[in-house]
C-alpha cells in the first residue's frame, strides 16, 4: 500500500498542504512543535482508527477554526482510492465517493502501522492500552471484528445499567440471562480472535527483538484471558463464570469477566517488562511488536502496510536504525525527526516549519 497524495485544508496547525510523497523512505524533519506528528496523524486517520495520540475529534480542528478538512489518495495492489474527511459542525467521510458512517468504517482500506513515543504505554501503561492496540491492528485486517467489539461494548454498558437498576428492582434479574447470552457470544469471539492474533504475532516479534538486541535477551508475549477454558469453549466458560460471579457483579455494578478484563503480557527473559524492563528494553520491545504487526498485516492482506515512525530514530544507535530500516525494505515509510542525518537510505526529504511543508526533490 502507498500514499500518493495528501491534501490538507486545515488540520491542527497544518493548513493548505498539497503533498506528493515518494514510494520509499520519506523523512519529515524540523524543530519540535512545527507539525511533523500532525502530518503522520493526518495519514493515520484514514486507517479507520482514532488519533494515535488519544485526541478527540474536536482537537483535530485548528484552534479558532470551525472545521478540519483532509483528502488522501492511496493505492493498493488493485486500484487507487480517494478518501475525504471533514470534521466540525458538518461531519462527512467519503471513500471513493461513497459516504461512510464513521471512521471505523474506513478500516481495511488503508493499512498502517504507527509508532510514536506514546506507544511506550503499551508496556508501561495499563491493560486498556494493550487491549486497544490489539483491537486496532486486528480491526485493520478483520474489519468485522470492530463491529463485534462495538456490539460487545454496548452490551457491557447495558448490562452494567441493568445490574445497578436490579438493586432497586429485583424483577429485572429475570432478563439477565438473555443479556449474558448475547454478551458471551460476542465476548468469546473477541477472545478467540485476540488469542489467535497474539499466537501469530509472537514468533515474529521475538525474532525482530533478537535482531534489535543482538541476541542478548529473550522477548515473549502472552495473552492473559479472564475466561481461560479447560476443555470447554470460551463461550461456555464465560457463561459459567458470569453465573458464578453474579453476586459480586450485582454488588459492584460491573461485569467482572470477559475480554474487557484481559491483558497482553510482555516479558524479557521470562520476567514482566512492565515491572523490570529498562527504558531501552521497553522501547525495543514496542518496536519489535510494531514491526511484527507490519509483517503479520502483510501476511494476512497480501501487501505491506504504510509505516509511520514518529520520533523513533533519535533513541536508537546506528546499528539498530539500520537493522530496522532493513526489515522494512519494500514498504513506504514516513519518518519524523529533528536531525535528518540520523536516517540512511532516504528517498525524499521534507522540512516542516510552522505547519508548512517544503522539499521533496530527488536526493543525491
Amino acid at each position: 500500500m502507498k500514499v500518493t497524495q495528501l491534501s490538507i485544508e486545515a488540520f491542527r496547525n497544518l493548513r493548505e498542504i498539497d503533498w506528493t510523497p515518494r514510494g520509499g523512505v520519506n523523512v519529515i524533519y524540523g524543530e519540535n512543535g512545527q507539525g511533523k506528528t500532525n502530518l503522520l496523524e493526518a495519514i493515520w486517520i484514514f486507517s479507520g482508527a482514532k488519533s494515535f495520540r488519544g485526541a478527540k475529534e474536536a482537537e483535530l480542528i485548528p484552534i479558532g477554526g470551525q472545521q478540519a478538512g483532509l483528502s488522501l489518495r492511496f493505492s493498493d495492489s488493485y486500484r487507487e482510492h480517494l478518501g475525504k474527511l471533514r470534521l466540525g459542525e458538518k461531519k462527512e467521510i467519503l471513500l471513493d465517493g461513497m459516504p461512510v458512517d464513521s471512521l471505523p468504517g474506513l478500516s481495511g482500506s488503508l493499512c498502517c502501522v504507527v509508532f510514536s513515543p506514546t506507544h511506550l504505554n503499551l508496556i508501561k501503561g495499563g491493560p486498556a492500552e494493550r487491549r486497544k492496540s490489539l483491537d486496532t491492528v486486528i480491526g485493520q485486517v478483520k474489519p468485522r471484528y470492530l463491529s463485534v467489539l462495538s456490539e460487545y461494548q454496548r452490551l457491557l454498558t447495558q448490562r452494567a445499567a441493568l445490574l445497578k437498576d436490579a438493586q432497586m428492582q429485583p424483577a429485572l434479574l429475570d432478563t439477565l440471562d438473555i443479556w449474558d447470552e448475547a454478551l458471551c457470544q460476542r465476548g468469546a469471539l473477541l477472545t478467540v480472535t485476540r488469542k489467535s492474533f497474539v499466537e501469530r504475532l509472537t514468533p515474529i516479534a521475538c525474532e525482530i527483538y533478537r535482531g534489535i538486541s543482538t541476541g542478548r535477551e529473550e522477548f515473549s508475549l502472552r495473552y492473559l484471558s479472564s475466561i481461560e477454558s479447560d476443555g470447554e469453549s470460551s463461550r461456555e466458560t464465560m457463561k459459567k463464570l458470569l453465573a458464578e460471579r453474579r453476586g459480586d457483579d450485582l454488588r459492584t455494578g460491573m461485569t467482572s469477566v470477559g475480554p474487557h478484563r484481559d491483558d497482553l503480557e510482555v516479558l524479557f527473559n521470562g520476567i514482566s517488562a512492565r515491572s523490570f524492563g529498562s527504558q531501552g528494553q521497553q522501547r525495543s520491545g514496542v518496536l519489535a511488536m510494531k514491526f511484527a504487526e507490519s509483517a503479520l498485516i502483510e501476511q494476512v492482506v497480501g501487501q505491506p502496510p504504510v509505516i509511520l515512525l514518529d520520533d523513533v530514530m533519535s533513541e536508537l544507535d546506528s546499528l539498530r536504525r539500520d537493522y530496522l530500516l532493513h526489515r522494512l525494505t519494500g514498504r513506504q515509510i514516513f519518518i519524523t525527526c529533528c536531525d535528518p542525518g540520523q536516517v540512511s537510505g532516504v528517498d525524499a526529504l521534507f522540512e516542516m516549519k510552522q505547519g508548512c511543508l517544503t522539499g521533496g526533490g530527488p536526493l543525491g
